[in-house]
């Protein structure tokens, strides 16, 4: 991981490694102070180094310096981009740029970048670096509350569908739904993995009971702990009101009168028993209606 933070009196700038997925953008804001005491020019250079499968894929570059200028660079074209700007003398200009990362790009591409600038009397100058590295990322499906597992089993049998027809005329094609998370705690969501987000929506299209995409990324950190089983006794009390969902008593209610957490075993009274007989069953079998 490269990381620079440039906070001289004539310019502020912080860079840093990168990774993103596709289709998404990326912001350096570069500050530069004319400390002089009359107007001067700077110039700024952007080049770019290209680690990538597809030689001919393009990532989209916007140097605002007042006005958006617009470049499209490749490893077919990577001619370094510049433009220039005059600043009055003891006042502040921010230079904007924009970096898109590409819709159709392959996992660990990479761009690296690089940055100079320097004003044209030759007094000052900056020079930097970073990398912009793409990975999958996570989105949000939003489905029909109650839907969540069907919908993902239906966009799973999609999306190989599609990998199936795309592989007719090309190699190395890929699954563009990498995996799918359906948390039972989470209702009217569910969670994928892909490379390449614009097309999932499309894959998506017509699934019954999916109602579209929530916009933005989700973090690892946001999910990590769905991927943890929480025990089944979690949440019971002693003197709670449960039904029971399995076993000879199925559709019985009755209250919880001791848990063990080791063995994750509760013992339960019958409510509507003649004979306040214990009964011992596993946390799964139960259902909580309502906490003492």
């Amino acid at each position: 991981m490269v990381e620079t933070s440039t906070e001289k009196n004539w310019i502020s700038i912080h860079l840093k490694d990168i990774l993103i997925g596709c289709d998404r953008e990326v912001s350096i804001p570069i500050v530069i102070h004319n400390i002089q005491s009359t107007k001067r020019k700077f110039n700024v250079y952007v080049s770019a180094n290209f680690q990538q499968k597809d030689q001919m894929i393009e990532w989209r570059v916007v140097l605002n310096t007042g006005k958006d200028h617009e470049y499209f660079i490749s490893p077919e074209s990577q001619d370094p981009v510049k433009e220039s700007l005059d600043i009055d003398e003891k006042k502040d200009r921010e230079v904007a740029l924009t970096l898109y990362t590409p819709k159709g790009g392959s996992k660990g591409d990479r761009l690296n970048v690089g940055i100079r600038v320097e004003s044209a009397d030759g007094i000052h100058s900056f020079s930097g670096s970073f990398s912009i590295t793409l990975i999958p990322v996570i989105i949000a499906l939003k489905t029909t509350v109650g839907h969540e597992v069907e919908v993902a089993r239906d966009l799973y049998t999609r999306s190989q569908k599609d990998k199936d027809e795309r592989a007719k005329g090309t190699r190395d094609v890929i699954n563009e739904v990498l995996s799918i998370m359906s948390p039972k705690e989470v209702k009217g969501y569910i969670f994928v993995e892909t490379m390449h987000p614009d097309r999932v929506g499309f894959i998506a299209k017509g699934i019954r009971s999916f109602k579209g995409e929530v916009k933005g990324d989700i973090s690892v950190d946001e999910i990590t702990h769905y991927l943890t089983p929480k025990p089944a006794i979690t949440g019971l009390e002693l003197g709670a009101l449960v039904e029971l969902v399995d076993g000879p008593f199925k559709g019985e209610r009755a209250k919880i009168t001791s848990i063990d957490k080791v063995k994750e075993e509760v013992t339960v009274q019958l409510v509507e028993s003649m004979v306040p007989i214990p009964v011992t069953v596993k946390a799964e079998a139960i259902r909580m209606l309502e906490k003492s």
